[in-house]
């Protein structure tokens, strides 16, 4: 028997327009998100479905690094009874509000569109039956979906923030500069740095003593 496709492989894919370009080239993205990791790649996901014009940037030369080695290479991608009160934030009511909008059945759901198998361990734990690597493709997937362009390879260097409701963020990459209505940073957590980006704050020479 010829099993139905997925609900999420049978969406229409969002059209991937060229962005707006400014006197000198350079290219506005109503969202820019620096780190292809797992918050990233959902991140642009989500605001891709939104009709955004999404575009990650990523210094590595491919997506979810971390995700390929977390769970003993399995990924342990949620956990079915994670609350608000588990975690730690300088905003106490940011987790109520973020795992309201987006619990951990959301995500089990959409796992289970993508027709990945999963296992429950102790205390809640899923984990893939296969690979880490499935988790990725679920997440490569969405964002192709939605239409977000990814840069591998593209270092940022410096990024200024402009004032004013467009282009507020202008971002100096390695490949040319990009403008910004929104920026995202999702540079890596702290479970393994070395993983991630080391970022190093600077004032504007406007906000400067």
């Amino acid at each position: 028997m010829l099993k139905r496709p997925s609900a999420a492989l049978r969406r229409p894919r969002a059209a991937r327009s060229q962005p707006p370009e400014n006197r000198r080239g350079v290219k506005r993205y109503d969202v820019v998100i620096v780190g292809a990791g797992a918050a990233g790649l959902m991140c642009a996901a989500e605001a891709g479905k939104r009709g955004r014009r999404v575009l990650i940037l990523e210094h590595a030369d491919r997506v979810g690094k971390k995700i390929l080695i977390s769970g003993g290479g399995r990924c342990n991608f949620t956990n079915r009874w994670a609350i608000p009160e588990d975690y730690q934030s300088e905003n106490p009511f940011f987790c109520i509000s973020a795992m309201t909008r987006y619990t951990p059945q959301d995500f089990i759901d959409l796992v289970e569109n993508h027709r990945i198998p999963y296992h429950e361990k102790k205390l809640g734990q899923l984990f893939c039956n296969g690979s880490s690597h499935e988790i990725v493709r679920l997440l490569m997937t969405e964002c192709d979906l939605a239409g977000v362009t990814i840069r591998l390879g593209c270092e940022v260097t410096e990024i200024k923030q402009n004032g004013g409701q467009n282009n507020r963020f202008s971002i100096e990459t390695s490949l040319g500069t990009v403008n910004a209505n929104s920026l995202v940073m999702s540079t890596g957590g702290q479970s393994i740095p070395q993983m991630g980006r080391p970022v190093s704050p600077t004032k504007s020479p406007r906000n400067s003593a």
